[in-house]
């Protein structure tokens, strides 16, 4: 007989959904916030607790086919009906990985303590192997990913960025080691001098920039980041949107802020890896899976 401790089955289905949720952003190639995606998984950790009910299989199956829904629409906010399908197609997806991977170490290494019932996991493992066994299986998530999705286009050289009504156009340096992003939302944040934005900042907003003041009529965050120097903190902003053009095509950031250094290069925006980008064809954007 399995003794199932309630916390036990919270944190478990808890820390298993979290990455869940992430795998699926990771494969559908969309944004990921932290605090959603939190929320999602916490969805589903309360929903294991039904796993203490004696009901039908039907209802164990229809409730958790709904929740798995809840738990997409929370995490990545409203959707077209063809991309939450998409959506939660890759949920279930991530789901057969994780389960099969995680079920497989632990009967090899714990036969007899685990139990599922409904589709809710409960087993007995140690924090360590928890996190071993979920970022294995996150893992060959990501190698699913790298082979199934289109890759993100190479060699990007021109950046077309959009506020105010605006538009300019800068170099773009793709950086591999800029990981920087804003530590709320997990938005990715590219890098360019005050002076490559001049045409498009309106006037109040420049000099608040250049004052290093914050102003809340224009939404300037402060962004940590690292330099040779040292640490400092550099003021971003979100753009309208942002188009990167190479022999390939046009890409617009699915979601990206622009943060502002003394230390950028002109005219040059620089970015990172973790740049998701939709393809721009005939004006409608198409996600590069």
């Amino acid at each position: 007989m399995v003794v199932i401790y309630v916390d036990i089955l919270i944190v478990i289905n808890l820390a298993v959904d979290y990455l869940l949720l992430f795998g699926t952003a990771r494969l559908a190639g969309t944004q990921f916030i932290r605090k959603k995606g939190f929320l999602g998984a916490l969805t589903g950790a309360v929903y294991s607790l039904v796993i203490f009910l004696d009901i039908s299989r039907l209802f164990f199956a229809l409730t958790k086919f709904a929740v798995s829904a809840i738990m997409v629409a929370v995490t990545f906010g409203k959707r077209k009906a063809l991309d939450f399908i998409r959506l939660l197609l890759l949920f279930y997806i991530c789901g057969f990985l994780f389960s099969g991977f995680m079920m497989l170490v632990n009967s090899i290494v714990h036969a007899d303590s685990f139990f599922v019932k409904g589709g809710i996991v409960y087993f007995e493992f140690s924090a360590i192997g928890i996190v071993l066994s979920g970022t294995a299986a996150f893992l060959i998530t990501e190698v699913c990913r790298r082979i199934f999705r289109r890759g993100e286009p190479e060699g990007i050289f021109i950046a077309k960025v959009f506020f105010n009504g605006k538009h300019t156009v800068l170099k773009c340096f793709l950086d591999t080691g800029n990981s920087l992003c804003d530590p709320l939302s997990g938005t990715p944040v590219a890098v360019t001098s005050l002076k490559s934005l001049g045409k498009i900042l309106p006037e109040k907003m420049f000099f608040a920039i250049k004052e290093n003041s914050l102003s809340t009529e224009y939404k300037l965050r402060m962004i940590p980041c690292k330099t040779v120097s040292g640490s400092v903190l550099i003021l971003a902003f979100r753009p309208e949107k942002i188009i990167f053009e190479n022999e390939k095509g046009e890409f617009e950031a699915e979601d990206i802020m622009v943060g502002v250094s003394e230390n950028a290069p002109e005219e040059t925006l620089i970015i990172g890896n973790d740049l998701i980008l939709k393809e721009v064809t005939g004006g409608e954007q198409n996600e590069n899976i």
